[in-house]
């Protein structure tokens, strides 16, 4: 696992999560080595304390950040007290999702501050810069969209094959 830890890759996961999803350095690295594993059967506490040689509480505190962000799903094996902990099997979904929601708030917000100089204009008020912006928010989300049907669907055909 050590050769995994010193992977670029995965060094450049890590920093990628820290720096978009302001995740603590721990909590980057415990959701990167489940990310970049990408474990079915999941890891379990004890694994994880083995693998970053960090403090339950620690370990703990992250897990619980990831939990509670919907990042990882933890969930025990049939007569196992152990607790195991994968990537959340929606994660390309849920991140779409997100993305979605994020520029169709901005667009919403973007739209009505536009509307509002065309009625208040000033000196400053650029309307060509604001349709471009609004456009482009319109052609992003749209094309999301029919992303986020293709994943939906995708995983709607794989779920019923099992």
């Amino acid at each position: 696992m050590q050769e995994v830890l010193e992977n670029d890759l995965f060094k450049e996961i890590t920093s990628h999560y820290e720096k978009f999803y302001k995740l603590p350095p721990l909590t980057a690295r415990i959701y990167a080595l489940l990310v970049f594993n990408n474990c079915p059967e999941g890891l379990t506490f004890e694994a994880l304390l083995e693998i970053f040689h960090a403090s339950k509480s620690s370990i703990s505190h992250s897990i619980s950040v990831l939990v509670e962000l919907n990042f990882i799903e933890q969930f025990k094996k049939d007569n196992e007290r152990k607790r195991y902990f994968r990537a959340n099997k929606n994660l390309f979904l849920m991140r779409l999702e997100d993305v979605q929601e994020r520029l169709l708030h901005e667009m919403d917000v973007y739209s009505k501050l536009r509307a509002y100089k065309q009625t208040n204009a000033n000196m400053l008020f650029n309307q060509e810069a604001f349709d471009f912006y609004i456009g482009h928010l319109a052609e992003t989300t749209n094309s999301l969209e029919t992303t986020i049907q293709n994943l939906k669907s995708y995983k709607k055909k794989n779920e019923e094959s099992y």
